[in-house]
Formats: C-alpha cells, sequence, structure tokens
C-alpha cells in the first residue's frame, strides 16, 4: 500500500493512504516508493562508537554512518571507552562529539561507580538512557539498582551477564570453554536476588537459551547479536580474531538451538566493536574482542527471513518496537498523526556481499567478508531526513537525544 507522510519538525502531522500530487504543491515531496517497503526506524540499543581516545578505532562520525547505511535510526553507545564514561567531565565531552558528528539519532549508557552523586548526575544528563553494568562492574548492582528505584526507574540498567571469577581465556575455537554459560547463569543469578518486582533490566547479547529462558523467567528483556546466530566456535578457530567476541562464540548445536529460538527475544542488537586492524592482526591471544558489523547490520537481519527464522513482523518487532519499549518510547516510526518519522526502507528480494573494503566505519575487515546475503537496506529516514538512500548519504540530520522522545515516569 502506497502512503504518504507529511512531516513537520521531524513528527507526522498528516497521513494519507494514497499518494497524490497536490500533497506536493505546499511541501517539499521525496518519493521513495521504488526503494522498497518502510518499516519503523532501526533502533540498536547496543553500538560502540569509540571516539576520544579511542577514535583511531571509530568516532562518532564514521560509526553513525554505518549505522544508517545499516538501516538504523538511532544507536545507544557503551561507556567503555577512554576515558570511561563514569563521570560528569567525560560524559559531556562525549555527547557535544555525538551532538556535532552523529548522523543518526543516539544515546549513551554510563558506567556505574560507588558514588551515589556521582551516577545521580549522570543520569540526570540529557541523553543519557541508563547504566551499563560490565563483568567487573557486578559489585555495583545493588547500589546502581537502589539509584534508579528512587528514580522511580526512569532509565534502563542493561548488563553483560558474565561473572569475572569464571572467566579466562583459551585457544582459538575453544573460549566456549573458557567463558562458560555458567559465567552468565552465576551473573544472572546475581542479578536475580539483588532485583525486585518492577525494576527495568535488560540483559544484552546473550549468546544460548539457557540463559535467554533464565533471564526472561526472572522477568527481564533480552537481545542477541548477529554474530551468535551466524557464527560458532568453529569460525573462531579458522578465522581466529577476525571471529574473537565477547561473550564467545559458541558450538554450532548451541548456535542453532539460538537460530530455532529467535522469536523469544525482545531485540536484536549489533554490539558494534571496532577495533584497528593492526590490533586484529596480533596474536589471539593478546588482539581485542569485538566484531564490527553496523554496515552490514541490515541485511544480516534481512536475511534471516529468506532463511525462514523470521517475518517480517518479528523484524519490526526485534529491531524497532522492541527496542524502543525496552528504552522507553513510543510514537517511534508510526505513519499517524504525532508519529516520530524515523523509518528504514528495505528491499526484501535485492542481495549484496559482504566488502568489508567499502564500510563506512573505519574498521573494514569483517568474519562475514564474501557472505551473499538477501535483503538491503535501501534508505534510512531519521525525522523526515533522508540520510541514506541507495548508496550514499545525502544529507546531515540534527541529530536529537533519545531521551527526548521517552515516556517520563
Amino acid at each position: 500500500m502506497d502512503v504518504a507522510v507529511v512531516v513537520r519538525d521531524g513528527i507526522v502531522i498528516e497521513s494519507r493512504g494514497f499518494v497524490n500530487k497536490d500533497i506536493c504543491n505546499n511541501n517539499m515531496c521525496i518519493d521513495l516508493r521504488s526503494h522498497g517497503i518502510a518499516l519503523p526506524g532501526f533502533i540498536d540499543i547496543h553500538t560502540h562508537l569509540r571516539g576520544l581516545h579511542l577514535s583511531y578505532k571509530e568516532d562518532e562520525e564514521t560509526g553513525t554512518m554505518a549505522a544508517a547505511r545499516g538501516g538504523f535510526t538511532a544507536v545507544i553507545d557503551m561507556p567503555n571507552t577512554i576515558p570511561r564514561i563514569d563521570n560528569i567531565d567525560a560524559l559531556e565531552s562525549k555527547l557535544r562529539s555525538l551532538r556535532e558528528k552523529a548522523y543518526v539519532d543516539y544515546g549513551i549508557y554510563i558506567s556505574p561507580s560507588n558514588s551515589i552523586p556521582r551516577v545521580n548526575s549522570m543520569l540526570n544528563v540529557d541523553g543519557v538512557i541508563g547504566v551499563k553494568i560490565f563483568p567487573e562492574d557486578l559489585k555495583y548492582v545493588d547500589i546502581v539498582l537502589e539509584i534508579l528505584r528512587r528514580r522511580n526507574f526512569d532509565r534502563l540498567l542493561i548488563v553483560h551477564a558474565e561473572h569475572p571469577d569464571y572467566i579466562s581465556e583459551c585457544e582459538a575455537g575453544l573460549r566456549w570453554r573458557c567463558r562458560s554459560i555458567d559465567s552468565e547463569l552465576v551473573a544472572l543469578k546475581i542479578l536475580g536476588e539483588l532485583s525486585r518486582r518492577g525494576d527495568r533490566i535488560h540483559v544484552t547479547h546473550v549468546t544460548n537459551t539457557t540463559t535467554l529462558r533464565y533471564a526472561r523467567n526472572m522477568g527481564f528483556s533480552v537481545d542477541t547479536c548477529p554474530h551468535y546466530l551466524y557464527l560458532s566456535s568453529e569460525d573462531e578457530r579458522t578465522l581466529g580474531c577476525i571471529a574473537k567476541v565477547n561473550p564467545p562464540l559458541r558450538e554450532p548445536s548451541v548456535r542453532d538451538e539460538l537460530l530455532r529460538s529467535i522469536k523469544m527475544f525482545d531485540a536484536i542488537s549489533t554490539d558494534h566493536a571496532p577495533h584497528s586492524i593492526e590490533e586484529k592482526s596480533k596474536p589471539f591471544d593478546e588482539c581485542p574482542a569485538g566484531i564490527p558489523s553496523l554496515d552490514i547490520a541490515g541485511s544480516l537481519i534481512l536475511n534471516l527471513i529468506h532463511m525462514d527464522f523470521l517475518s517480517i513482523d518479528d523484524v519490526i518487532r526485534l529491531t524497532s518496537l522492541g527496542p524502543a519499549k525496552i528504552i522507553g518510547i513510543d510514537r517511534w516510526g508510526c505513519i499517524h498523526e504525532g508519529c516520530i518519522a524515523s523509518y528504514t526502507i528495505v528491499d526484501l528480494d535485492s542481495e549484496i556481499i559482504v566488502d568489508p573494503s567499502k564500510f563506512y566505519s573505519k574498521a573494514k575487515f569483517s568474519p562475514y567478508r564474501g557472505r551473499r546475503l538477501k535483503g538491503v537496506v535501501k534508505a534510512t529516514v531519521i525525522r523526515g531526513y533522508v540520510v541514506f538512500n541507495g548508496d550514499n548519504l545525502d544529507e546531515k540530520p540534527v541529530p536529537e537525544p533519545l531521551t527526548k522522545f521517552m515516556v517520563r515516569k
């Protein structure tokens, strides 16, 4: 069905179930019908844009250009930068870079500390979506939960569920043994003991169905990433550091079971984690973990339709409506009056062959190199701005913090 929406200040002010040239008399018209079908704009709730002192790996400009190409209308950045986002100065510096450089709307998580005033002051800053708990931060969970409860949980607690005491390192192809599923379950057990009914807790980049079910039974929302659906420990063994990621890739049978259970998740995130090729070329026990995928994430997800694991409705829920619900946004990517006019235009029948040399990301390597994927992002519209159109970036929007659209408690 053809639809025409009239957008003013990023918001839909009129929607018509037909396209008529008369609507263009008093408005600038952009016709995207030939590109494919419009979906609610994708949101990536877990990405590493690096920047600050890690800009040689990625920065807010290149990372969000890659995001727009991958169909994402908004991304939420992780705080494990240099300096770490655990103080107001680092936070303001990071947000300044996002405001100036980003091609998509944005949010950021902060790192916790044992200073309640410090955490509170950062949570009050526009653009802060919540607090990220890395394995080494599990000791702060009770403090952060208490802070968030006092605020009536208007912010999110997002958790990397691995217990640091259960983590060691192994050779390529065997890291699933040294960072076992038990490490995820022990971390979740601690989280379950400290949490209460009504706490807004999200468990990110889940690698297996045991962790998925355990987290869901606790009432937590859960996401996984494309690399846990496409890759396994066998890819880690053959590709080495290019397929090294935390938590690790697991055995093929675990990957296959996760694929069959993909509809149980609340969202798919990318965990886009860029590094320099020099870093990724180090010996396996020295190289950093992380897989970059923003440029091709849209195709990786759409391809799951053709693999018969997802429907188009599943894609909408996992990439847009689910992430929006997790962080507390409504009216995202719909077409009636009052909606935020952010859309991802896709062609389900087009194909790409992954060529990382063409990535907008600075990390021009990929474990998916040479893979054929069916389903392509043809345009990315952010509050009425056509940012990505075909194979090019058309215009840079004035990026907005996602907190502007969050439902206030």
